[in-house]
């Protein structure tokens, strides 16, 4: 993580929300870098949730594959992108468990 990421909290989630809308429009860039963005923290997660780094490496990709799916024609994410994407991890995580 930058540090300048880090020292603009608010910035950064209206960035990633912006990432998804575009995304939605079918913008596969925008996306690859809501993934490159948000990735280590639904790692954290989906780690944090199953005790084990093979079963998140396991779970990381089809959270993205659901939220690209979800995402398609919609106007905006249904909460903040990464608050989202947090649920996604715990619901697919947890199911692991």
């Amino acid at each position: 993580m930058m540090l300048r990421e880090a020292a603009s909290p608010a910035m950064r989630e209206d960035d990633l929300d912006a990432l998804l809308i575009r995304a939605a429009a079918g913008d596969c860039d925008a996306f690859v870098e809501f993934y490159d963005r948000t990735s280590p923290r639904v790692y954290g997660i989906l780690l944090a949730v199953t005790g084990s780094p093979a079963s998140a490496d396991a779970l990381l990709e089809g959270i993205y594959v659901e939220a690209w799916e979800r995402m398609r024609g919609r106007s905006s994410p249904p909460c903040p992108g990464l608050e989202w994407m947090s649920v996604i991890a715990h619901r697919h995580a947890a199911g692991q468990r």
